[in-house]
């Protein structure tokens, strides 16, 4: 069965990523759920934001920090450490931009 692809409105799309972003930072979530959540809910509604300056940000950046940070091996507080770095960076570029 295929599934239906639901659409939503741009800007609360990207608060939500940006919320998922932000509770990973704060400490409210780890790595591994930050990215188990992101995938789900970026699969289901990035469609709804394509082609923006958001969208592109944040698929430079976000799914293969998760890859190589989280599904790879090594060391992991090296992981950690890179994972946050780009998260941080990657969160206020988009919220600059979902500020307009």
């Amino acid at each position: 069965m295929k599934e239906r692809r639901i659409n939503l409105d741009v800007t609360k799309i990207q608060k939500m990523l940006l919320q998922q972003m932000k509770d990973y930072l704060e400490g409210a979530i780890s790595k591994e759920k930050y990215a188990e959540d992101a995938e789900q809910f970026y699969s289901k509604y990035g469609h709804c934001i394509e082609g923006t300056e958001f969208y592109e940000v944040f698929s430079e950046s976000i799914p293969d920090c998760c890859i190589v940070n989280v599904d790879e091996p090594g060391d992991e507080d090296l992981k950690e450490k890179d994972f946050h770095e780009i998260m941080a960076d990657t969160y206020r570029e988009l919220k600059d931009l979902a500020a307009g």
